[in-house]
């Protein structure tokens, strides 16, 4: 019998809450194969009609002995087991440490599961259910990041079933903060060839943000970590539908960031992040500053020829060997058509200036004499909420923003528009 089961009697009293997990994600996408095949001879970590050997005592048994399932000491002495198992030595071997670490967390979700039951019906125990909760759902996590398909399920639902029992309670927010935690580990593993996994990060990111507003670093780092993730990935993205799904994403949660949270450090970064993403279709502006050949570039000159706006950094190699050789391709066949600025991200000025002379870089290079407006803390960075470097910026004749956030794999496709 799942968890879900197990919390059956609490929703007679407490009710059923409009949680639903089929509307962010479906579990029949996950088709990785299975990283481990050893066999575990536990029982199913939430099934409750386990052998009657006094470890996990079946669903009759808390029926008819109240006095035991609400046992303290016994609820303890599980969650002191618990943290013994997660800070067991694991081996080196590496196929022997994953059989142990895949036993090890169908142990702990068995005991987890059993403490649950002995807490869930009783108000003084919330503290000790909460810690079970907690245990039971990264158990969970670590299964399924690694498991069968079922072991994902198992996750799901156990997260359903919390929402059910209190949509609001902090069991509750746990395990939407593990979906979320889910889908960032899945869109940092498999992302790249499966857009869903971003998209989900999103989506349970600003569905605890609705629901958990009072968490708020918990709120807060989730909506900039998707955000960001969904930004990042669409940069190198070579799908227009995929770049588009990705920013939209990236989108919803910078606001929300910006509008609820934005006395915040990520608050601040989200709303100069929207300054930006606004940029496409209108005139550029407040967009100034000193070059390393000691002239001064202002947007207001943008005018008459189409504009190529670059960050970049001495040491990326993104930048050398991918965005570079273009840009130098695209200065050279475009007879003075094209404007070049480059905004110079590095820290050390005898190291821009070495390797703009070395490289020859096309057009004038923005770099701040100012130490503690280098780098990262450009003004123009961190107005504009850059984010990636290298990217390129693309500014029509009229001086209208045309694109930003250009990747290499999206450059000669991006700038060939302006020319159409």
């Amino acid at each position: 019998m799942r968890l879900a089961a197990l919390l059956l009697c609490e929703l007679i009293v407490c009710g059923c809450g409009n949680f639903g997990l089929s509307s962010s994600v479906s579990t029949d996408d996950v088709t990785e194969p299975v990283t481990s095949t050893v066999t575990v001879s536990v029982p199913n970590p939430v099934d409750s009609e386990l052998p009657d050997d006094g470890s996990v005592p079946t669903s009759a048994t808390i029926r008819e002995t109240p006095q035991e399932a609400n046992n303290s000491d016994q609820v303890t002495r599980l969650l002191d087991q618990i943290q013994q198992l997660r800070i067991a030595t694991a081996p080196t071997e590496l196929e022997q440490a994953k059989s142990d670490r895949r036993k090890r967390n169908l142990d702990i979700a068995r005991m987890a599961s059993h403490a649950v039951q002995l807490t869930v019906a009783g108000e003084s125990k919330q503290a000790q259910f909460n810690k079970a909760v907690g245990h039971l759902l990264e158990a969970r996590f670590q299964l399924a990041l690694s498991g069968l398909k079922e072991d994902v399920d198992r996750l799901y639902a156990d997260v359903q079933a919390l929402n059910e029992r209190d949509p609001m309670s902090e069991a509750a927010a746990e395990g939407v903060y593990y979906l979320a935690r889910f889908a960032h580990t899945k869109a940092r593993l498999v992302g790249h060839s499966n857009l869903v996994w971003f998209e989900n990060f999103s989506r349970w990111a600003r569905e605890f943000a609705d629901r958990f507003p009072h968490q708020k670093e918990r709120t807060v780092l989730l909506l900039f970590g998707a955000g960001r993730s969904c930004e990042m990935h669409a940069a190198v993205c070579e799908d227009e539908t995929g770049v588009q799904r990705l920013m939209a994403e990236a989108e919803l949660c910078y606001r929300i960031l910006a509008s609820q949270f934005g006395e915040t450090l990520q608050g601040h970064e989200a709303t100069a992040v929207l300054r930006r993403m606004a940029l496409p279709g209108r005139k550029i502006s407040q967009f100034a500053g000193p070059t390393l050949s000691g002239k001064y570039v202002d947007c207001e000159s943008f005018r008459n020829q189409v504009t190529v706006i670059y960050f970049w950094d001495s040491k990326n190699t993104e930048f050398q060997q991918n965005m570079l050789p273009l840009l130098r391709q695209a200065n050279e066949v475009s007879a003075n058509r094209l404007r070049f600025v480059g905004v110079n991200l590095d820290d050390d000025e005898s190291l821009a200036r070495s390797f703009q002379q070395n490289e020859k870089l096309p057009g004038e290079q923005i770099f701040y004499v100012e130490e503690n407006q280098r780098s990262w803390n450009s003004p123009l960075v961190r107005f504009w909420g850059v984010s990636r470097c290298p990217s390129v910026w693309l500014v029509g004749r009229e001086g209208t923003v045309n694109a930003v956030d250009v990747g290499a794999s999206q450059l000669v496709e991006q700038m060939g528009k302006l020319f159409d």
